[in-house]
């Protein structure tokens, strides 16, 4: 007994386009709509951070950086610039430049990486720069800030700093923050550019009022630049280091670096946009592209080439 005998070809071909319409009503309402999980502000839970270690690198602004991304629950490795230019980062939702040499940083991951850690965000990733990182990511090299970094302010030697937090930032919510925190200077200097719209203060000198905490997007992602070192913890062993522990810090940055950083992953997108659909969508258009292909070539053979 053949297939159209039991069921008469019109209820086949209303059965098949029934199927197939609903498959499309599933399927539709996700495509472009690639959003990734919204992080608590309390949390970097599924966020994965790789620290840059290698030429350059200030060893203690690295070890500051681990415990405070390990603090905030995210899980993090550190890498070099070898392991930036064989495609390490495509792994990672932020990566972080501590303080150090930028000189150093542009001399082992040449071109290549240079290009890669600009992709790499500008598809989606995070940058997270700490004073030599931060003029890492500025015009000097990666121009993922399209600005400048001062030089070091005038009066201002290797000690704490008042920094105002700006409470009405468009980025990060900082609105539940105090209005100022004690940080530590060493060299540090503001950022500055000709066009200065797309940028977002996040704490700025008391001594200037000069931005030297920022954020911004770059393509689909995210960038956050410190020029002086939050990442420490003055007087308290919990950062993995001892470095200038003899300054007594009031208060610790870490609270409003954690709301910097989720903003970082939840602004950015780790999704391919290029087309409006995500991944996981494209293989879902293929199955039902190629079931609907079957299904109407069995349609066309039932109805055509088979008698009755």
């Amino acid at each position: 007994m053949r297939i159209h005998d039991c069921f008469p070809r019109t209820r086949i071909v209303a059965l098949f386009v029934f199927l197939l319409s609903f498959s499309l009503v599933l399927a539709i309402p996700n495509v472009g709509r690639a959003v990734p999980e919204t992080l608590a502000d309390s949390d970097l839970h599924n966020v994965n951070v790789a620290i840059y270690f290698g030429d350059g690198s200030l060893g203690s602004s690295v070890m500051a950086l681990k415990y405070m991304f390990l603090w905030m629950n995210a899980t993090v490795e550190l890498i070099d610039g070898a392991q930036i230019r064989n495609g390490t980062l495509d792994t990672y939702d932020i990566l972080a430049f501590p303080g150090g040499s930028a000189t150093s940083y542009v001399g082992d991951l040449e071109a290549e990486g240079l290009d890669i850690v600009r992709e790499f965000v500008r598809d989606g990733g995070s940058y997270f720069g700490i004073c030599g990182g931060a003029m890492f990511a500025t015009n000097a090299a990666l121009g993922l800030f399209n600005g400048s970094y001062s030089s070091p302010i005038s009066g201002i030697d290797t000690y704490l700093t008042e920094m105002f937090v700006n409470r009405n930032s468009t980025g990060p919510d900082l609105s539940s923050e105090p209005d100022s925190y004690q940080t530590m200077y060493w060299g540090s200097a503001y950022f500055y550019s000709d066009d200065m719209s797309g940028v977002i203060p996040i704490a700025n000198y008391s001594l200037n009022n000069r931005p030297g905490m920022i954020a911004l997007t770059y393509g689909q992602g995210t960038v956050f630049l410190s020029s002086p070192h939050p990442e420490y913890e003055e007087g308290d062993n919990r950062d993995g280091t001892n470095y200038c522990d003899y300054l007594s810090d009031p208060d610790s940055e870490w609270p409003l670096l954690l709301r910097v950083s989720c903003w970082l992953v939840n602004a950015s997108s780790n999704e391919n946009t290029d087309s409006g659909i995500a991944f996981p969508e494209y293989i879902t258009l293929l199955v039902l592209g190629s079931a609907g292909l079957l299904g109407l070539g069995l349609v066309i053979y039932l109805t055509r080439f088979r008698k009755s």
